[in-house]
């Protein structure tokens, strides 16, 4: 399973970065939304997706977005959306430290199934 983090302005290579104090070399794909450059971040996200697909044609993925609505989040659901990939594919919206810790170790454990049902028990809760 392949985790993502898709921010505005540097805050997913900032949580990446952030990563590597607790893990070595976290496996992690993080995509920055920079105004007035959003396209290129589009493209970017489109093309680590294929890399991944093509590395593993049945991969399922999780994107820890920052801000629900953001222009960030609104893309990868969007890009999910066109590419057949929102049934296997889980985004949680409000990314920080401790929620990064916590998928990057869940990524590496747990099932696809069991990550959505969490993400989605969070969301209720939320």
């Amino acid at each position: 399973m392949k985790l993502y983090f898709v921010a505005n302005e540097c805050l997913a290579s900032a949580l990446k970065d952030a990563l590597t104090h607790y893990f070595d070399q976290p496996d992690v794909t993080a995509i920055d939304f920079i105004q007035p450059y959003y396209e290129r971040s589009v493209r970017q996200l489109a093309a680590a997706l294929s890399r991944d697909l093509r590395k593993n044609p049945d991969e399922h993925f999780i994107f820890l977005t920052d801000t629900f609505g953001s222009t960030a989040d609104h893309e990868v659901r969007l890009l999910l959306a066109r590419s057949g990939l929102a049934e296997r594919s889980v985004v949680v919206s409000g990314m920080n430290l401790p929620l990064a810790i916590k998928y990057y170790g869940l990524a590496g454990s747990f099932s696809f199934e069991m990550i959505h049902d969490l993400a989605e028990d969070a969301q209720q809760a939320g």
